[in-house]
């Protein structure tokens, strides 16, 4: 798992009905997914702890590329923001393999590659059960403890050598190596690095920064976006890094944003091509009242409304507390 680029910085910020929008194919709400969500997490718990079943994980990825072909903006992206305190490697596999799956699907990925994606984003911090310790410590890890968890990728290799293809075992080693040769474990440069690795890694760190570790809080979705993008000339391709932000917008789903009237929403949804004119569900009135009723806008065919900027950080931990907008849930 790397956390490279918000390693050093403390927290700044923290960050209806079925079918909803179903008619435009914009955003789609399916209570089911919650149900998937946990499923994906029992598979990893067990995948950590007993050992791969190879079926039972390709099916799990089956189900999450099935759940983004059938509608690209559902409700699965939100609950990849939850977070399990005792088991945070956990959720962080279950979360980067639900956004990298999406990530792919939005990219238009053959279904060969969707599968690859999924399997490369749900192994390759597989080996990390071996350094957790390292992460319920509250403080920074030292050169040495992070020279320890750069064994990691060979770890997760070792865990499912004889059950995946060389091809998936080689973008597993890639996730964690950098455009201009500064990641690991082998230093590899622009296209020496796996095309499907490349893909992970991005979401892997957006995922890694929007989510609390012990030693920081997480960072809002607006700013783990201008992170990532601060990034583009050492750690990702620029090709990718411009259709990640395109696929989750200047705003990304999950983001809290301020309207122009006056309203305060959460971004559920994405538009591509259209990357600040986002679907979002109104949390608060003008008023600061909570929405009586659910009322969802999709900004691409609102052109009076727009975002006018995220909500700033103590305002975001207000309304996820009051709201939990994001349908977490405990695990």
């Amino acid at each position: 798992m790397r956390e490279d680029i918000g390693h050093n910085k403390e927290q700044q910020s923290s960050e209806g009905s079925n079918d909803l929008f179903a008619s435009k194919g914009t955003y789609c709400f399916d209570p089911k997914l919650k149900d998937l969500y946990l499923e994906i997490f029992e598979v990893v718990s067990i995948s950590m702890s007993q050992g791969i079943d190879k079926n039972k994980v390709e099916s799990s990825i089956s189900s999450i590329i099935k759940a983004f072909k059938l509608h690209i903006n559902n409700n699965l992206l939100l609950y990849s923001y939850s977070v399990s305190k005792q088991n945070y490697i956990v959720s962080h596999i279950v979360n980067n393999t639900i956004l990298a799956i999406g990530f792919g699907c939005w990219l238009n990925l053959s279904d060969n590659d969707l599968i690859d994606v999924g399997l490369c984003a749900f192994c390759h911090d597989l080996g990390m059960k071996e350094y957790t310790n390292l992460f319920q410590r509250g403080h920074q890890l030292t050169d040495e403890e992070n020279q320890l968890i750069k064994k990691h990728p060979q770890r997760s290799i070792d865990m499912i050598n004889n059950l995946f293809p060389e091809r998936i075992l080689n973008a597993i080693l890639d996730v964690h190596e950098n455009e201009d040769g500064s990641g690991y474990p082998n230093k590899k440069m622009g296209a020496e690095i796996s095309y499907i690795a490349k893909i992970v890694s991005i979401c892997d760190i957006f995922e890694a920064l929007t989510h609390p570790r012990n030693f920081r809080n997480e960072f809002s979705p607006y700013e783990a976006i201008k992170m990532i993008i601060k990034k583009k000339d050492s750690f990702f391709d620029e090709n990718i890094l411009k259709k990640f932000v395109n696929y989750l917008s200047i705003y990304p789903i999950g983001s809290l944003i301020y309207l122009n009237t006056g309203e305060i929403a959460i971004v559920i949804g994405s538009n591509k091509g259209y990357p600040t004119r986002s679907i979002v569900k109104i949390l608060l009135n003008a008023n600061r009242e909570a929405a009586k009723d659910e009322k969802f806008i999709n900004l691409l065919d609102d052109k009076m409304v727009y975002i006018c900027g995220p909500v700033e950080p103590k305002g975001v931990k207000e309304i996820l507390h009051f709201l939990k907008p994001r349908g977490d849930f405990d695990l």
